[in-house]
């Protein structure tokens, strides 16, 4: 796990060092264990690529990046995990493949060597690197499946940047924050997707996806995009054998597979704890690595266990249950107030509200603890239907096809957990606009107009609405705010629910096997029945990093925002209508009646930060 950097152009690559350099240095905390630079001279193009390091496999020396092969010919920068690297070491092995080091970088470099691009996906891990082969005079950015892990780039016809932070390409070109990224993300809660990145003249790499950059007859950089994985075919593939399976044949298969991703996501060699949300996905992740043969597992969680509302008191459960040694995390109003800041700069963009705080806070303490790697559940509500959503677009495809009496029958099957719930029932509503209306959730802030449909089509299998969540509508942005925070804590956050194989199966599911009654994620229940505590397992509300964010405004963090907004006032306030006043459109009242206000004020901390390095755009009018 690190910081990747790099430039790939026509022209003279000894001036591209010192901007390596400052990129580097500003990604340390990233990888704040060794970095390096090196510079490839080519006959038509060249590199320099920089490496920020987080030592997790092989911690000696030939682990150290950037990396070649031992001819030469293949030189790497990587960020992420491969955690099939042993078994494709073996196999790599056996066809004459020789190794330096016990790296999972070096086995990435042979098996590219071995199988070009079509090594991609046989990489089981989270991963984004920059490769060039030098003896093709190619560039290659290549992101995982699900986009787990970072990476950004700048093209043009001479030169492509690319790193795994957006703000340092941007200071370095210049670059103007993107408004429509904002807007998207204030009306919508929804930030990254697609290509979509913070700045103008930016993109992300797609997940599933490689860039390919080559010098062409002209003269100048031209580059191709292909994709290397199909979530919508994988899962495709699978759903009449799935269909023809036993209830109980299906409950074995996602456990064999949820065991077996956890298995290869504690092969480490430094220690490896959970991060727990007091719900059933950190809860399952955290029951199925304690069953490891190690030194007593370590989980750390946002609560109190003296403080019912909090997630304190189930984590101590599952605690005593599992044998997890449990850090309790329950800050003071003066330690929320100072981390508020440190996740906007972790984050490196806008986030929409306290539960990224509470995030952040779980990854410092974690850091603090002495922890490198961290496993969390972060994917189970994408893979298994875990949103509150996915039962009422159920019910509105049973109503689309007259199917009357089970969408009633359903339909009451939910009034207990929609009383469970009840105290969330206002910030449900609120956020409504989001599905309903193509222009999202209002704002105050002048920002250009965004239009996307995140609703369903009733017409749609319910797994197309499943796989929108992961590749555009939900997972981009939690995996964002995943790496943000635990990167700004030099910490690896490794996600059991988003391996490929789990991915797979459940999008292919029966939706019977993934919604039943009032629950989602019902297979999963059934999987780790007795193994976790029944209150988790049964629960019929739905957690997260739950946090009192109500508190928080009302007993300090909404005075500490306006104050920082009134300090910025001369860099903030085009951006705000004419005659508005901090104090009014953030007050302690609008921060909970709104459901943007928390996002907006985030927005314009941002947008205050980032203008006065990069170059203007002015707002819409």
């Amino acid at each position: 796990m690190c910081g990747i950097a790099g430039i790939y152009s026509v022209r003279p690559i000894d001036t591209f060092r010192p901007e390596i350099e400052r990129i580097v240095e500003s990604q340390h905390r990233r990888g704040p264990d060794f970095r390096a630079i090196e510079s490839i001279a080519g006959r038509r193009a060249g590199a320099v690529l920089g490496h920020n390091r987080l030592s997790i496999i092989d911690l000696s020396p030939l682990g150290n990046q950037p990396m070649w092969d031992a001819q030469r010919r293949v030189c790497i920068v990587f960020n992420g995990e491969v955690y099939n690297y042993v078994e494709l070491r073996g196999e790599l092995s056996a066809l004459g493949h020789r190794f330096q080091s016990t790296s999972d970088t070096e086995v990435i470099l042979e098996s590219f060597k071995r199988w070009g691009t079509e090594a991609f996906a046989r990489l089981n891990g989270m991963f984004a690197f920059g490769l060039v082969d030098t003896s093709t005079e190619r560039l290659y950015l290549v992101r995982d499946r699900f986009g787990v892990k970072p990476l950004y780039y700048a093209p043009n016809g001479a030169a492509i940047h690319f790193a795994s932070t957006a703000g340092t390409i941007a200071r370095l070109l210049g670059l103007a924050p993107d408004l429509e990224y904002v807007s998207c993300g204030v009306r919508y809660a929804l930030y990254d997707h697609g290509e979509a990145a913070p700045y103008v003249g930016m993109k992300a790499l797609r997940p599933g996806h490689y860039l390919e950059a080559a010098v062409d007859q002209g003269g100048r950089l031209a580059t191709s995009l292909k994709q290397f994985y199909d979530l919508g075919e994988r899962s495709a593939a699978q759903v009449d054998a799935l269909a023809a399976m036993t209830d109980e044949r299906l409950v074995e298969t996602a456990a064999e597979l949820l065991g077996d991703s956890v298995r290869l996501r504690l092969r480490s060699d430094v220690p490896v704890a959970v991060s727990l949300s007091g719900g059933l996905d950190s809860s399952t992740v955290a029951a199925l690595a304690a069953r490891h043969p190690q030194e007593k597992l370590h989980g750390f969680t946002f609560g109190d266990p003296r403080v019912p509302a909090s997630e304190g008191p189930v984590a101590a459960e599952l605690g005593k249950m599992a044998d997890i040694e449990v850090t309790y995390i329950w800050p003071s109003l003066r330690e929320i107030c100072e981390a508020y800041l440190e996740t906007l700069e972790a984050q490196g963009a806008p986030y929409p509200g306290g539960s990224i705080v509470a995030q952040y806070l779980v990854f410092k303490t974690a850091r603090a603890a002495g922890f490198k790697v961290l496993l969390g559940g972060q994917g189970g509500d994408e893979a298994f239907m875990g949103y509150r959503k996915f039962q009422a677009f159920h019910l509105s495809r049973l109503a689309a096809r007259k199917r009357y009496v089970e969408a009633l029958t359903f339909a009451l099957s939910l009034l207990p957990a929609f009383f469970g719930e009840r105290w969330r029932w206002w910030d449900s509503w609120t956020a409504r606009a989001r599905y309903l209306n193509r222009s999202g959730m209002g704002t105050v802030l002048r920002l250009p107009n965004s239009t996307m449909t995140l609703g369903y089509s009733p017409s749609e299998p319910l797994r197309a609405r499943q796989i929108l969540d992961v590749t555009r509508a939900s997972l981009p942005t939690l995996l964002r705010y995943e790496d943000g925070n635990s990167m700004g804590n030099s910490i690896e956050s490794r996600l059991p629910f988003l391996d490929y194989r789990v991915m797979e199966f459940g999008m292919a599911l029966p939706v019977a096997m993934k919604l039943r009654g009032a629950y989602g994620k019902w297979i999963v229940r059934k999987a780790v029945a007795g193994a976790i505590p029944e209150a988790i397992r049964t629960a019929r509300y739905k957690k997260g990093f739950d946090v009192e964010e109500r508190r928080w405004i009302d007993e300090g963090l909404g005075q500490s925002i306006r104050g920082m907004l009134h300090e910025q006032w001369g860099r903030i306030r085009e951006w705000l209508s004419p005659g508005v006043s901090v104090d009014d459109v953030f007050s302690n009242e609008h921060f909970q009646a709104r459901p943007s206000a928390f996002a907006e004020a985030t927005t314009l901390l941002w947008l205050a930060q980032v203008t006065n390095h990069t170059a203007h755009r002015s707002p819409i009018g």
